[in-house]
C-alpha cells in the first residue's frame, strides 16, 4: 500500500513540473520573440520578464568623499534589454502558458547561427 502511495505521488509530481528550467534564443526584439531548443517560439504573450533583462530604473545614497558628510541621493539606469542572438534562461510556470524570463547565460549567437526556421 505504501509503495502505492510513492507511486502515485511521484506521478502527481512529475505531471505537475514544479520547477521546469529550459533555455532559449532571442529571434526578435520587437515584438519579443524567444525559440526554446525544443523548436517552439514563444511571443510577448507567454514571456513574463525578469527585471535582470529589462531596462529599470535604481536609485541609492552615496557619502561624497568630500562633502559634509550628508547623504547624496543618485539615480542610475540599468539598461539590460534582451538582444537578438542572446541565449536566455527561462523558468515554465505551473500549467506551462507562460514562462519567465530570468538571466542570460553565455555569450551572443552571431546572425549565421541564428535559426528562425521551425
Amino acid at each position: 500500500m505504501l509503495e502505492a502511495v510513492k507511486l502515485l505521488a511521484y506521478d502527481v509530481l512529475q505531471q505537475e513540473n514544479i520547477a521546469d528550467i529550459c533555455y532559449g534564443t532571442v529571434t526578435a526584439i520587437e515584438p519579443l520573440k524567444i525559440m526554446l531548443e525544443q523548436k517552439l517560439e514563444l511571443t510577448e504573450e507567454f514571456l513574463v520578464l525578469s527585471q535582470n533583462v529589462v531596462k529599470h530604473y535604481e536609485s541609492f545614497y552615496m557619502r561624497k568623499k568630500n562633502s559634509n558628510g550628508e547623504w547624496e541621493h543618485y539615480e542610475i539606469i540599468i539598461e539590460k534589454e534582451l538582444k537578438k542572438g542572446e541565449r536566455v534562461i527561462l523558468m515554465k510556470m505551473t500549467g506551462g502558458q507562460r514562462y519567465v524570463v530570468l538571466d542570460r547565460v553565455g555569450e551572443e549567437m552571431t546572425e549565421n547561427e541564428i535559426d528562425t526556421t521551425v
